[in-house]
């Protein structure tokens, strides 16, 4: 099998920002400028964002023709990919590698999406991942005939047609437990069922920050940041850095079965996410989220629920400080949220609802991981 570097068989181009406080590159706008949030490991079909001619000629993007295969350098889809139907500009968190004679695009973008374990393996870490432009051009792709990567590409479009069927099915039982959990309490801060009502510091026993130190190769405990957190409240361990601590550090910041972990600090829209943590093994806490130890009188799967509604996320947006991009809510903050209180034995019905959900989400998740292991490239 022969491999090439991607810089041997093609040109990659890292785009940029033209700046925000001249009004005159972002009015009017007609070429399409995209942002890293794109790459989603699927087709981009279009752009959230557009520069005028006068932005174009006056910042470091560059266009980007169809059927570029595209890699977000940065944040919380750092390695995802995204294969380009229209033809954009980017910023400086995307690099792009443009089409070549050597390889059918398609199968570059099931090539990249399979490899991006390793990528983040091998990239920068920090409170956010990191890839340079110099590592995605000395990135090996095997190259085969053409007949044969147009096979690996016919079955990966099944594959991947499969799996869209399967996230779908994923986001019914999703939006199933949202309504569930709307149908036996009411909606938050409206409390039509007439809870009692309570802040979020009555019932807490404790709300701690995690560790500001760094990572360190083979630690001790695993290390969760933000990035570990998902939106809709749940674990994503597939970029786990470790870490050692002396057992005073420890005991700050550990979390155990029971836990509720807040993202305190991250984007506007991605800030306050919030998973109940349900692992039997400890783990540890980076410095942008909050350990949330609760009272008996709430459990922890209703609590990161409600905190994970749609009504209680635009709170959160709403008493966030700080930048877009950097946004912070504090443990006092969080404290002072209202919360209502259903009897524990209503609350524990409802776990119980979500645990057998969970169970078919689990046969879903299988399917879909063995459907994307379907093609193995090396």
């Amino acid at each position: 099998m022969i491999y090439k570097t991607i810089e041997e068989l093609t040109t990659v181009v890292t785009g940029g920002t033209p700046s925000t406080l001249k009004a005159e590159y972002w009015e009017n706008g007609n070429i399409p400028w995209l942002q890293s949030g794109c790459c989603q490991n699927r087709d981009v079909n279009q752009a959230d964002k557009f520069i005028s001619q006068s932005g174009y000629d006056n910042s470091s993007t560059q266009v980007m023709p169809v059927n570029t295969v595209m890699i977000a350098l940065t944040g919380a889809t750092a390695g995802k990919i995204g294969y380009l139907n229209i033809e954009a500009c980017g910023n400086q968190s995307i690099t792009g590698i443009f089409p070549c004679e050597e390889l059918n695009p398609r199968f570059l973008f099931y090539f990249l999406i399979s490899q991006r374990r390793k990528i983040l393996v091998d990239c920068v870490g920090g409170a956010q991942a990191h890839i340079s432009q110099g590592y995605v051009k000395k990135i090996k792709v095997p190259v085969y005939s053409k007949n044969i990567q147009e096979r690996i590409v016919n079955i990966m479009n099944i594959c991947s047609k499969n799996i869209k069927h399967y996230e779908m099915i994923l986001k019914e039982y999703d939006e199933l437990v949202k309504a569930r959990f709307i149908e036996m309490f009411g909606r938050p801060f409206i409390n039509n069922m007439n809870w009692e009502s309570r802040q979020i510091k009555n019932v807490v026993n404790e709300v701690k920050y995690g560790t500001s130190k760094p990572s360190v190769e083979n630690g001790e405990y695993k290390y969760l940041r933000m990035n570990n957190l998902t939106y809709d409240g749940r674990f994503d361990l597939t970029d786990l850095k470790f870490i050692s601590l002396d057992n005073d550090e420890l005991e700050k910041c550990v979390v155990r079965k029971g836990d509720v972990l807040f993202n305190r600090t991250n984007s506007l829209d991605l800030i306050g996410k919030t998973a109940d943590f349900d692992f039997d093994e400890d783990m540890v806490i980076a410095g942008y989220i909050i350990r949330i130890r609760l009272k008996e009188t709430i459990v922890p799967k209703f609590f990161s629920m409600y905190m994970n509604t749609d009504e209680v996320k635009i709170h959160l947006r709403t008493i966030a400080k700080g930048a877009v991009n950097q946004a912070n809510i504090n443990a006092q903050e969080l404290q002072e949220i209202p919360i209502y209180l259903p009897p524990i034995e209503l609350q524990n019905q409802f776990v119980d609802f979500v645990r057998q959900v969970d169970k078919s989400r689990f046969d879903i998740k299988k399917s879909i991981i063995e459907l994307e292991r379907e093609v193995v490239y090396d």
